[in-house]
């Protein structure tokens, strides 16, 4: 006999929820594909290959994925690929620019990018630091300012923040960690921000505010030129209170 408790959605369901009023998830047109770079055990391409789409993954870490779904060496630059996802893979990469003009390259002229990192700009709400910056696994700290601008290099433009207090509670016990944008090929792409580093500088300052010592301790953590700009900012804080 069931309990009489509502089943609750799996985090999967709730994020393709979230994309359907950009991407058709749940109806894909005929011969959609989509390319998940980092796939994993496969399971975001088990839940779209469900629903008709082909689904191409590229994992050098294990086999699992392709017991369902066509691997792939690398991205083909042939523009075919309706979706393509990038679900916290940048942060483990020392050249995201690579890899992205990799993936604009595979897209079609209306396709779009899933792209999800860790949220170094919500650093001082989460608290999380080694989760953002870690030397060893996320040699990489990107705020959605980075992105966007990286983004635009490569051709392709923001189109949403998959903002969502439900997809905070499904992944993450409800604290802001992970920023998940989606960007689509355009042939004007936006300018790059002025200051890129500015939010991730400006985020890790309020949190060297609530944790004394931020900078000896992630001396060997922080990107050299984010280290560098931290360091100023702290200095002309300092200068302006004596």
């Amino acid at each position: 006999m069931g309990t009489g408790q509502p089943r609750r959605a799996r985090p999967r369901d709730l994020l393709f929820e979230a994309m359907a009023p950009y991407v058709p998830v749940h109806e894909p047109p005929p011969g959609a594909r989509v390319l998940d770079f980092g796939c994993g055990d496969g399971k975001l391409l088990d839940w779209l290959q469900d629903r008709g789409w082909k689904t191409y993954g590229i994992e050098p870490s294990m086999d699992v994925a392709f017991f369902r779904h066509s691997r792939l060496i690398s991205a083909p630059q042939d523009r075919q690929f309706t979706l393509a996802i990038l679900n916290h893979v940048l942060e483990h990469l020392t050249d995201p620019l690579v890899l992205l003009r990799q993936l604009a390259g595979a897209l079609r002229d209306d396709g779009t990018l899933l792209l999800s990192v860790p949220r170094v700009d919500t650093l001082p709400e989460h608290g999380d630091f080694r989760y953002c910056i870690n030397g060893r696994t996320h040699p990489l700290c990107l705020s959605e300012a980075c992105l966007r601008g990286l983004l635009a290099r490569v051709g392709l433009a923001v189109t949403a923040r998959l903002d969502a207090p439900e997809l905070d509670d499904a992944f993450t016990q409800g604290k802001p960690l992970r920023l998940r944008l989606l960007a689509a090929r355009t042939a004007q792409p936006p300018a790059s921000p002025d200051e890129p580093l500015a939010p991730a500088i400006r985020a890790l300052t309020l949190y060297h505010g609530k944790h004394d010592g931020l900078l000896g301790r992630a001396g060997r953590l922080l990107p050299v030129r984010l280290r560098a700009a931290l360091m100023d900012r702290t200095r002309e804080r300092q200068r302006a209170a004596g």
